[in-house]
């Protein structure tokens, strides 16, 4: 029985998000059922998540490829939420990309590429930053 997707959600928004725990809910078949998803909202949630680790983000893309591909109602991408998480890695960047390299120039409904959610995290250290505009240019 899999989970909804709403529920998979809350799993990857959680404050204890882990590696070991996703693991353990894929495991046990606990996903959203890959044939009825609407949205990869879970996908953009855990990349929003402070806790998210690349070994997270490596999975979901393992057992979900299109997730980063994806968009919400307001042109979101993965990488745009990612570009507001002030934890974020170039390598969690690098992993994104990777799956969807066209998402680099994707704008939302706004406008906006990921670039520019980048820019306007104060919270992501500089230097970290800077590594990733590098990727994001």
């Amino acid at each position: 029985e899999s989970l909804s997707d709403e529920l998979f959600t809350c799993c990857c928004t959680s404050g204890t998000f882990s590696e070991e725990g996703l693991r353990e809910i894929i495991e046990h078949g606990l996903t959203p059922n890959s044939n009825h998803l609407s949205n990869y909202q879970f996908f953009r949630a855990a990349c929003c998540n402070k806790n998210v680790t690349e070994g997270i983000i490596q999975s979901l893309l393992e057992y979900f490829p299109d997730a980063a591909s994806d968009t919400d109602e307001n042109g979101l991408l993965a990488l745009h939420c990612a570009c507001l998480n002030k934890n974020m890695t170039l390598n969690i960047v690098q992993l994104l990309v990777d799956a969807a390299p066209d998402s680099v120039r994707r704008e939302d409904n706004d406008g906006m590429m990921p670039l520019h959610f980048l820019c306007s995290n104060r919270e992501v250290d500089e230097i970290r930053a800077s590594e990733i505009l590098k990727l994001l240019l």
